[in-house]
């Protein structure tokens, strides 16, 4: 039974009301009236109905607000169910809190639980926190004990307690639907109950939340007969050594049928484990809604993995879109190699479960069949982080299975690595890829040596992932039919310096659509990047070829052309560095006539003694006399070799002197904003080169695209995407409206064009 039945019960039965537009709850027996508003005492109204109902006490029997005697006199009892009429013999003291307290205040609450009980002289005592509940035998157990009398639940109608608060078909019995807020809410309790407060690291807290859901999810998928109780829960008397083993037992079994999803034992002590397994007894993760499972879990996901673990989730709003882009068949083998938390393979899975509803009944067996066959058959993924990898593992077994296909592995490694690790891994092998690789990761030669494998790496020293993801997902593929989505950062559709990405793209592939997204994407999972989705298809060997061959003349056309531009702007800018700074042009002025005057001699005693002048003084002449001949004077006469060569060696002593002080004159006058001008004003005058080189390469390209391959891209700009900066919803989703245009385009691509 869903909680909120227990509300339309109360209301339908009259045991409550809601009034003032539900803002007020009044309960009709002990007349009282209360704030509906508060979370509070909306679990008190529902327990206070559950206790009539399910518990089979009579409305003339039980209390609210209850005073408690020998304490404060503030301090009184939730809830009060007493043994007579006149309710002078207490028999259940409840207490209630909102849902989602922390651990400590639930153990505070206990205590105050007890407190009010043992004064009011109660037999037993429960604490009702939402979906999280526990319930004690006080009166036959010592004051202090908090463990021994731990029971399943409150006695029915005065009778014995039961061992087994939850068996499999029995009315009431049966673990409870829940929906959406709440699942996400006992999620959150669980995790925060496991990270004790930052002891765990977050990635280690969800690792052990995976476990104890996945051992949940298989008990409750585990034949049992009717009347049966399910093992995932505490049981009366038992302590939590006591449930530990047993929990732990079923890992074991679990773990031993599924070796692929955990290796570890569970590391949390008995009593963290202890108080997940009250979290979430009561719940059936099998039974409730697939949708409803997936998008809590995928919220939960959200708002805990933030900042640089949220480069692991795409926006679903996203994922659907491009899903429903590349409208995957039953048939198809589909493929995430940086698969994160699984989104792009589950909303896959989601869509052939839909398309089954097409061609089958649903809740038939061929129904089923149809979309889990796919599940556990076609769905694969890769994810280089083994602790996300299981969150993959695990998010698909929320969903109903497809979790045997994903590995923990780089997807950039060798494929002989990834067919080791999972035979299905091979190059030319997948129909559909989708994908939102990792942005801004550099893959370097020294740490990682296969990048001199792909050819988008080979030559560099170091490569970014997504550019080498482009790659591999190329080799993925199948030829001639297989299609990639893949979200990427717009600077490789845009910068020039990496028109070779583009160059790649258009030689691999079939561009089909390219759809740009706002900067608000990804802003509130960390990153602000601007993204644009292609959608591609990978070309037959034929096509592949030819288009190479045609771009690779383009290119080596153009670079005949824009070449020697970049090549004369680059010597211009190396000589006016060479020239120096206005101070330095300066220094060169007030320098050049003692080098005149000292180079000059030097000549006439070279001239004189038949002797060509040193590379120094050819150097020095060229920079200070550059448009000038050589022109020796005669101030001295010379009259034996022996003369003029000591006259040159004493000439040549004092010219290195001259350009040791120049050196230093030249350096000191230096001006680097000057030189950081100078190399900006050309580097704007290269890149505006560069630009029109890529500008027209791009353009040759593109018309010979026009005039031999003859097929229209599909371009879009979606500004509102369904949701806002901060991850809010957004009724406006241009997303939806690109998706309906789209598949009028592939229907009719001549009248777009």
């Amino acid at each position: 039974m869903n909680q909120t039945d227990f509300l339309q019960i109360g209301q339908q039965k009259g045991y409550i009301e809601l009034l003032n537009e539900g803002t007020t709850i009044h309960y009709i027996t002990p007349n009282k009236k209360d704030r509906f508003t508060d979370p509070e005492e909306q679990v008190r109204a529902r327990f206070y109905v559950e206790l009539i109902e399910y518990f089979q006490y009579s409305p003339n029997r039980i209390d609210l607000e209850v005073q408690v005697p020998r304490r404060t006199p503030s301090d009184r009892a939730d809830i009060v169910v007493f043994q007579d009429d006149e309710k002078k013999d207490p028999f259940i003291v409840v207490e209630c809190k909102k849902d989602g307290i922390s651990e400590a205040e639930f153990d505070q609450a206990i205590e105050q639980a007890f407190g009010n009980c043992n004064s009011l002289g109660g037999y037993y005592t429960a604490v009702i926190a939402g979906n999280t509940r526990r319930s004690f035998d006080v009166k036959n157990y010592k004051p202090g004990e908090r463990s021994e009398n731990i029971i399943a639940d409150p006695p029915i109608g005065y009778g014995k307690v039961q061992e087994w608060r939850f068996l499999k078909g029995v009315p009431n019995s049966e673990l409870t639907v829940i929906e959406r807020s709440d699942l996400i809410r006992v999620l959150e309790k669980c995790h925060d109950t496991l990270w004790q407060g930052g002891k765990f690291a977050p990635t280690q807290a969800f690792d052990e939340l995976a476990k104890i859901l996945f051992i949940k999810i298989r008990d409750e998928k585990k034949a049992r007969r009717d009347g049966e109780p399910y093992d995932f829960q505490i049981k009366t008397h038992e302590t939590s050594e006591s449930v530990a083993n047993r929990i732990n037992a079923l890992y074991q079994e679990a773990k031993a049928q599924d070796p692929e999803v955990f290796t570890e034992n569970i590391e949390i002590d008995e009593n963290r484990l202890f108080s997940v397994v009250n979290h979430l007894q009561g719940i059936s993760l099998n039974q409730t809604d697939l949708d409803v499972k997936g998008v809590a879990f995928e919220r939960f996901l959200g708002n805990f993995f933030k900042g640089e673990i949220g480069q692991f989730f795409t926006p679903r709003e996203v994922v659907e879109f491009m899903v429903d882009m590349v409208t995957p068949h039953h048939e198809n083998l589909i493929l995430d190699p940086a698969c994160g938390s699984g989104g792009f393979l589950l909303h896959a899975m989601d869509y052939i479960r839909k398309q089954a509803s097409d061609y089958y009944e649903e809740g038939s067996r061929e129904h089923y069949t149809h979309w889990h066959d796919f599940a556990e058959k076609r769905l694969f993924g890769i994810e280089v982080n083994d602790s996300i990898a299981r969150v993959a593992k695990m998010n698909m077994i929320i969903h109903d299975d497809g979790h045997s296909n994903v590995i923990s592995n780089d997807a950039l490694v060798g494929f002989d690595n990834l067919y080791n690790q999972h035979r299905e891994f091979e190059e030319d092998k997948f129909d559909v890829i989708l994908t939102n690789p990792p942005f801004g990761a550099v893959i370097k030669q020294s740490e990682l040596p296969y990048l001199k494998n792909y050819e988008l790496g080979k030559g560099n020293a170091s490569q970014k992932t997504e550019i080498l993801f482009l790659e591999r997902c190329f080799d993925f593929l199948k030829w001639e039919t297989g299609k990639l989505a893949i979200i990427l950062p717009n600077g490789i559709l845009t910068n020039s310096s990496l028109q070779y990405v583009r160059d790649y793209i258009e030689r691999h592939f079939q561009i089909l659509a390219v759809v740009s997204l706002p900067q608000i994407a990804f802003s509130h999972y960390g990153a602000g990047v601007k993204t644009s989705i292609l959608f591609l298809r990978k070309f037959s060997k034929q096509e592949y070829e030819r288009y190479q061959a045609a771009i690779n003349q383009i290119t080596k056309k153009n670079e005949a052309i824009y070449v020697p531009q970049i090549t004369a702007l680059e010597d211009e800018r190396k000589a006016e560095l060479l020239k120096g700074s206005p101070k330095q042009a300066f220094t060169m002025e007030t320098f050049r006539p003692k080098f005149q005057e000292s180079l000059d001699k030097i000549d006439t005693l070279n001239q004189k003694l038949d002797k060509a002048p040193t590379k120094k003084v050819q150097t020095l002449r060229s920079l200070f006399f550059p448009e000038m001949e050589p022109t020796p004077i005669t101030e001295f006469e010379l009259f034996d070799t022996q003369t003029a060569r000591a006259e040159l060696k004493k000439q040549t002593s004092e010219l290195n002197a001259l350009e040791k002080e120049y050196k230093a004159a030249f350096k000191a006058a230096a001006e680097p904003e000057w030189e950081s001008q100078i190399k900006s004003e050309y580097k704007e005058k290269i890149d505006v080169v560069k630009e029109e080189w890529a500008d027209k390469n791009a353009a040759d390209i593109r018309e010979w695209v026009r005039e031999n391959a003859n097929h229209p891209i599909f371009m879009a700009i979606a500004e509102r995407i369904g949701y806002d900066a901060t991850g809010r919803k957004d009724d406006v989703n241009d997303l939806d409206t690109i998706h309906a245009a789209y598949r009028k385009f592939t229907e009719n691509p001549d009248f777009f064009a």
